[in-house]
């Protein structure tokens, strides 16, 4: 478990409700501290606890309570508590490596099953900074949905950083499962990359198709769900081809990001011969990106299968 240097912070201070002088039970951690707990709540709790009180204790010599040794950290076994003791108030987690310890111990050490629902959405609060650990944990535990949210989040970033990413929580999982990961990444950049052209882009009351005055068209091209050619504006297709260069890169891109625009407004503001493209332009490009062309590229990531 991932604990930092506990030896290099501040002493640790009970505090409520672990501090509770009537309570019948103490719980010592690897560094000394004594954790004030009723018995009862523990054996309730976990089965690891129940079976616990049922061999001999030693007892405090000061107080006569039995002590149970732990080899949790205090400051660990703080956030254990806290996250399902009665009365304990719960503390955020301040990294994911820290809320990785306490699924373990709730989950591996002290069968804590039903604290399964709190710890994933706790877990999921991580996955747009952490998503690759994320990733990983949620396989580990096999959190399918998490999994599969945190496998989408991955494809906010390119390719090369899921290959070299570096969590420690990678150590969990099989090659399988990364393989899966990596797999799925390159599936989704060849769909979204591709969804712009799949589009019927040519719709006659877009403006870079009702703009005909000026020479700066392209070729001939033909359009999804028309039969025949149309001579759009350059300028869609400088947007089409920079945002599907971006998608093969990260197919989770925003292509609303206004500098994934820049070029095609430049291409906008150049129709000197007639005031249409430069009226009306950016909002028809605009009001395409979100009614069809976001909508299209969700469509072709839903697609893909994530195979774990």
């Amino acid at each position: 478990m991932v604990e930092g240097s506990p030896s290099a912070l501040p002493a640790f201070l009970i505090s409520a409700p672990f501090d509770d002088a009537t309570a019948d039970t103490i719980l010592r951690s690897s560094d000394g501290v004594d954790f004030h707990v009723y018995r009862i709540i523990l054996s309730c709790a976990s089965p690891f606890f129940k079976d616990m009180f049922s061999l001999p204790q030693a007892t405090s010599t000061d107080l006569g309570l039995p002590i149970i040794p732990l080899s949790e950290h205090s400051r660990l076994l703080d956030n254990f508590l806290r996250v399902w003791y009665p009365g304990a108030k719960t503390v955020p987690f301040e990294n994911i490596d820290q809320l990785a310890d306490v699924i373990e111990l709730a989950l591996v050490k002290y069968d804590l099953e039903y604290l399964a629902p709190f710890l994933q959405k706790q877990l999921l609060s991580f996955k747009e900074l952490r998503c690759l650990s994320v990733f990983a944990i949620a396989c580990r535990y096999g959190w399918d949905d998490i999994v599969k949210d945190a496998a989408r989040q991955s494809l906010t970033f390119e390719l090369h950083w899921l290959i070299g990413g570096n969590s420690s929580h990678l150590k969990y999982i099989t090659g399988h499962n990364f393989q899966a990961l990596l797999r799925y990444h390159a599936a989704c950049s060849l769909a979204a990359s591709s969804a712009g052209r799949l589009l019927p882009w040519a719709d006659a009351d877009y403006t870079w198709i009702q703009c005909t005055t000026c020479a700066a068209h392209t070729v001939e091209r033909p359009v999804p769900g028309l039969d025949r050619r149309v001579r759009p504006r350059a300028w869609i297709f400088q947007y089409l081809d920079d945002a599907a260069a971006v998608l093969k890169q990260k197919p989770g891109a925003n292509v609303k990001d206004p500098g994934l625009v820049v070029g095609a407004h430049h291409k906008i503001m150049a129709c000197h011969t007639s005031t249409c493209c430069r009226l009306n332009g950016l909002r028809d490009l605009s009001k395409f990106i979100a009614e069809k062309y976001v909508p299209a590229i969700n469509e072709a990531i839903d697609a893909v299968p994530l195979r774990i």
